[in-house]
This record gives structure tokens, C-alpha cells and sequence, in this order.
């Protein structure tokens, strides 16, 4: 069903500032069983989606004059249509009212927009200037040329990679999730290592992409503020997630966490769900990826007999000098044998130097998140902090 209209989107996010209303064309369109309210204008011309299934209200007070609104949960924004195709406004009413009900609605898709010449296609579908993107199926290389991008919607997408050049757009939120990942990930993550969105992002989504381990790669965006990994397979959250100093919401529900790092525990966060994780599991070696790794270590006789290391490995030096330093990098432009590394290091809670678990102290405490809105299990009361102190305590002072 597509409509003719004056379109003004309404962002509820900020109240305050009213979307000037445009020349549209809005229309709905059936994706893999779901349904989407399409819009395409000056604004979004390679068209904006709206999940029906988030949509909130349907306002219809004044369908009769050719006006109607639409209101969403996600993102939380009204679509206000005004049309002199007074008839069209109330079919397309009758249409979205009918889609709600969970009744099964056939679109036509002779009722689209017919297409324009291949010349003016290319301008009308693909706007450098567009400021928002949502991919289809797969990554599109002409969002590279979009240099005031700053929405960028990659789900449900077929991922081989992503180029490094993404990283020099100005994108704020990014959304991979539902997407296929390539096994061997040694490129993926490359983009974070760019200046331009380490500024920039503010959130990244990665929802049910099946992730084991969070790429370390993600305590370069020093200016994010929301981490959602839902529904993955996370048994761990590494103690780097402690550098992202502006994080204000952690979505990590439906995963396999024993325990949260102690560096969040002193953070007071606006939202955080830790619903549907592991947490009343008995932390031992099958569960804890610090005894997991230890325990490797003894197996295979590299520890020292004493557990301390009196002179550290190079290795373990140049790790050390990484994390203090935090300049992005490629994965592949450091040894293959420092990577693991990242998933093991924490900061010292007295002196807050880096460490690794062959020179620590792995301790726990029970407290839950401080956090505005907290989303978890109703049988928890608290959960596990995992915390690292150095084994030397002569050479442990609480630095000023």
C-alpha cells in the first residue's frame, strides 16, 4: 500500500525539535515474514524501514482530513502523514490496522514507485549525502562515498568483512546484529582501529551474532556509550571493557556469564541487562576463563614452580605498554601470540597497574550493577565480580 504525503518524523528522543515535514512517498513492504512501514524522500532516499512489530500507537483522529501518525517504540519516533489522497490515507490505515491484528496481508508490489530511468536511479537510490543506511542482504561498497553517514544498519547481512575504510565516516550507531560473521575474523574488527570512528561511534549493537569473546578491538571506541551483544554466547565479559570510561548501557542478556569484571562494579550505568545468564553456576575451573587458562599452563609445565615471575616475558612487557598507551592497531600488525592476551589482562584493584593471571590474585565478590534501570533474573540477588590483585604485594602500592 503506498501513500502520497507530507511527512514529518518526530523524534521523541528530543521532544524539543520537530522534523520538517517533506515530500513522500510512504509505503509498506514484506521482508522475510515481516512487515515495514517504508519511507522515501529527499531525506531518506535509499528508504528508511520501520518495523511494524515496534509500532506503539496508530493515531486516526483526523483520517477523514487525509492525516494520521504512526508512533514506534524503536527507534521512538511518529511518522505523521498528511495527504490530500484523503482515500489513500484511509486505506492505508485500514492496511496497517489489518497487518497489527495478525492478519496475513499480501502487498503488491505493482504499487511501488515505478522505477525512474538507470541515469536518475542511481541518484534517487544511493545519496552520498544521506546521513543514514540501511543495508539489504549484504554490505553495499557505495556507503563508502557517503561521507556524512552517520547511521549505519548492517543486520541480517552476509559479512565476509568490513572494510577498514568504514572507519573514516562519521557513524554514531552502528548495528550488526543478526548478521553472518566470517569464521576466521583476523581482518573484521580492523575498522575500530581508524581515528575518525574511534570519535565518533556512540553505539554498537551485535546482537545474535554468535561471538564467543568480545573483539578486543572495542576499547578503542573510547567515546561509546551503548555495547548491546544479546543473545550470543558470551561466557566472559574480558576486563578491558572497563576502558570504555563513557559507557552508559550494557545490553548482555541471553548469554552464558558466570560473573561480571570487578572494573564495572564502581561505574553507576543508566541501563544494564544481565537477564538469562549463568550467574547462579558454581565458579570453577569449566566456567572461570582465568583457572581455565592457569590450569593450561599447568598441564603443560610452563609455569614457574614458584608462580612468580621474577622478570617478565618481553611479550607480557609490550602488552603492558599497549593497553597503557591504547593507540588503535590492527590485530595482525602485532604477534598472533599477544592476542589471547587481551582476554586475560586486568588492572590491578590496589594499584591499578595492568597484570596478567600468572602474576595475580583472582578474587570475587557478590553485589549487583549499579545502574537507573537494571533488568535481570528475578530468583538473583547478586551476582559474581571477578577481581585481580598482584601476587607481590611488596611491589603493590595504590598509585596517587
Amino acid at each position: 500500500m503506498l501513500v502520497r504525503c507530507s511527512l514529518a518524523i518526530q523524534d521523541l528522543n528530543s521532544p524539543q525539535s520537530k522534523g520538517r515535514p517533506l515530500k513522500s512517498c510512504v509505503m509498506t513492504k514484506k521482508v522475510n515474514d515481516k512487515y515495514y512501514v517504508c519511507v522515501k524522500n529527499s531525506m531518506y532516499p535509499n528508504i528508511k524501514f520501520f518495523n511494524l512489530a515496534m509500532l506503539k500507537s496508530l493515531y486516526n483522529k483526523f483520517i477523514t482530513e487525509g492525516k494520521m501518525g504512526l508512533e514506534f517504540r524503536d527507534p521512538k519516533q511518529v511518522l505523521l502523514i498528511d495527504s490530500q489522497h484523503k482515500s489513500e490515507v484511509l486505506m492505508f490505515y485500514t492496511h496497517i490496522k489489518a497487518i497489527i491484528d495478525g492478519k496475513n496481508v499480501k502487498i503488491s508490489t505493482h504499487q511501488m514507485p515505478k522505477t525512474v530511468s538507470i541515469k536518475k536511479a542511481v541518484i534517487n537510490r544511493f545519496d552520498p549525502t544521506a546521513i543514514e543506511f540501511i543495508a539489504v542482504d549484504r554490505f553495499d561498497n557505495r556507503i563508502l562515498n557517503m561521507r556524512l553517514l552517520s547511521t549505519l544498519v548492517l543486520e541480517k547481512c552476509d559479512l565476509p568483512t568490513i572494510p577498514v575504510e568504514i572507519g573514516r565516516l562519521p557513524i554514531k550507531y552502528l548495528s550488526i546484529s543478526g548478521s553472518k560473521l566470517p569464521t576466521n575474523q583476523d581482518t573484521f574488527w580492523n575498522w575500530t582501529s581508524i581515528t575518525k570512528i574511534c570519535d565518533t561511534l556512540t553505539i554498537l549493537k551485535m546482537d545474535s551474532i554468535g561471538i564467543k569473546k568480545l573483539p578486543f578491538e572495542i576499547m578503542f571506541l573510547k567515546n561509546l556509550q551503548t555495547l548491546s551483544a544479546t543473545n550470543n554466547s558470551l561466557s566472559y565479559l574480558p576486563q578491558f571493557i572497563g576502558e570504555l570510561k563513557k559507557l552508559k548501557n550494557l545490553l548482555v542478556n541471553d548469554n552464558l556469564l558466570v560473573y561480571f569484571p570487578h572494573c564495572l562494579s564502581s561505574k553507576t550505568l543508566n541501563e544494564v541487562d544481565l537477564s538469562n545468564n549463568l550467574f547462579n553456576l558454581p565458579r570453577t575451573q569449566p566456567y572461570d576463563h582465568l583457572l581455565q587458562y592457569l590450569a593450561a599452563f599447568e598441564t603443560n609445565k610452563i609455569f614457574a614452580e614458584d608462580f612468580e615471575f621474577i622478570v617478565k616475558p618481553l611479550s607480557h612487557l609490550a602488552l603492558y605498554n599497549l593497553m597503557d598507551n591504547c593507540v588503535p592497531f590492527k590485530r595482525q600488525d602485532i604477534p598472533r601470540t599477544l592476542w589471547m592476551y587481551f582476554n586475560l589482562v586486568g588492572r590491578c584493584i590496589v594499584c591499578m597497574r595492568w597484570i596478567l593471571p600468572y602474576y595475580s590474585k583472582v578474587n570475587y565478590t557478590h553485589s549487583l550493577p549499579v545502574a537507573i534501570h537494571l533488568v535481570k533474573d528475578q530468583r538473583i540477588i547478586s551476582i559474581p565480580w571477578q577481581s585481580m590483585s598482584c601476587n607481590s604485594p611488596n611491589n603493590c602500592t595504590r598509585q596517587v
